[in-house]
């Protein structure tokens, strides 16, 4: 999927020359041209084997109706050389995320995949945790599968990155800050996570919590997002509650709170896997590790 953006990535113009030993070929570039034509950013980077030049990369990410975004600042913050394309799913006004409305979803977000696969992305990852975790995890997983295979290129769902990434982590015990989701919620997830061979060991909400009296306002206000120093009391608690938790799994997107994990996780002692996860997914792919300290997770591309 370089094409000629792979060429444009590396800043060399057409009439341009590289320098290699003190002599300068402009034919050099004529053939690094071609390979940036053909070849994916992370292809490149191993037929090169350095990094001589400025690699970037194109990352599609398909966005949740009505939903506040954090996908280019966290991502761009893990690397600066990620440009971010965004989608919206177009869905009815009538949309109001009910499990069995977001369970007819796919091929909306397969058709939103697409259009960014057309515009250059080299990885397309889904923003929202119920998009594929309420198909169960063999189904989220198979449907994962075949749109990565209509695409050409890797398709990450937030919803199974999280069990992903606990499975690297080499955990099975996990606790649930289940943060704003309601009652149906909670249990549906926790049947997902059990699915994806995981076992709960229990499961916190904020207004279980005491952190909120009513279900329906933090539902509302999940749209927006919580200030980061709840969510993290929040996820301190569920893990000073369960112990015996091997890691803490934090569902949906309830705020910017990646730069807050790694001094989280040092405090409780046990990994925290939200839906930074499939940021960890796309890193993976591009085979770039994070510009910095971002937790346990991100410490296995290190």
């Amino acid at each position: 999927m370089g094409g000629l953006y792979g060429f444009n990535r590396l800043a060399i113009g057409r009439d341009a020359s590289i320098g290699i030993y003190g002599r300068s070929f402009t034919s050099t570039v004529v053939a690094l041209g071609v390979l940036c034509s053909t070849l994916s950013s992370s292809d490149l980077r191993r037929v090169i084997g350095c990094d001589m030049v400025e690699l970037r990369f194109k990352v599609g990410v398909i966005v949740p109706p009505r939903y506040f975004d954090t996908a280019a600042e966290e991502l761009q913050t893990l690397s600066p050389r990620i440009d971010v394309l965004h989608t919206q799913m177009r869905l009815d006004q009538t949309f109001d995320y009910e499990l069995d409305e977001m369970a007819e979803t796919a091929g909306e977000i397969e058709q939103c995949a697409v259009s960014l696969v057309d515009a250059g992305a080299e990885v397309v990852l889904q923003l929202g945790t119920p998009f594929s975790s309420v198909h169960g995890w063999e189904r989220g997983s198979e449907l994962q599968q075949s749109i990565s295979d209509r695409l050409g290129v890797p398709f990450e769902m937030m919803g199974l990155s999280v069990p992903a990434g606990v499975h690297a982590l080499r955990a099975t015990r996990v606790a649930v800050a289940c943060v704003y989701y309601p009652t149906g919620y909670t249990a549906h997830y926790s049947a997902f996570l059990t699915g994806a061979g995981l076992e709960v060991v229990g499961a916190r909400s904020f207004v279980d919590q005491g952190l909120s009296d009513d279900v329906d306002t933090v539902w509302a206000q999940s749209f927006e997002g919580f200030e980061p120093a709840l969510v993290m009391d929040s996820i301190i608690e569920v893990g000073e509650r369960f112990p015996e938790a091997e890691a803490i799994v934090v569902p949906g997107i309830p705020g910017k709170i990646l730069s807050l994990i790694p001094a989280a996780e040092t405090a409780i002692g046990t990994p925290i896997v939200s839906y930074y996860a499939l940021w960890w997914k796309c890193l993976t792919h591009l085979q770039h590790p994070p510009g910095g300290p971002s937790g346990n997770l991100f410490a296995l591309l290190s």
